[in-house]
């Protein structure tokens, strides 16, 4: 009797070590995932932006001028379009918006772009 007493409280210390350090690898394990997504979503952003701005500058030194505002207004009107209607503001949203506006009153391609862009959607 005293050996199934020690096998079985063995058996449940041995349980309740192996659910336990495997409920923290699971935890780092789920949490180094969402890191990784984090970031990846970070640089996709990032390489968006300096390839936009690498053609739009391209196109300035061209002399092309019309071209990088063309260039540069997509992702403008992309953002607009979409997070416009957003229930989520801030001052910092509230800003850019009226910063956008702004510009689409005062630049035609831009406004062309945002016409466009809510076609779309």
């Amino acid at each position: 009797m005293k050996t199934f007493i020690a096998s079985l409280t063995g058996l449940l210390v041995g349980l309740a070590i192996g659910c336990y350090v495997g409920h923290r690898y699971y935890q780092r394990h789920t949490t180094n995932e969402a890191v990784q997504q984090l970031v990846e979503a970070g640089e996709s952003s990032d390489a968006l932006l300096a390839a936009t701005s690498s053609r739009a500058i391209g196109f300035i030194d061209a002399g092309e001028t019309q071209r990088a505002v063309e260039t540069l207004s997509r992702p403008i009107a992309h953002y607009y379009s979409i997070y416009t209607t957003s229930t989520f503001t801030n001052e910092q949203r509230l800003a850019l918006r009226a910063m956008i506006e702004e510009l689409a009153r005062t630049n035609k391609t831009v406004a062309a772009q945002i016409a466009a862009e809510k076609i779309d959607r």
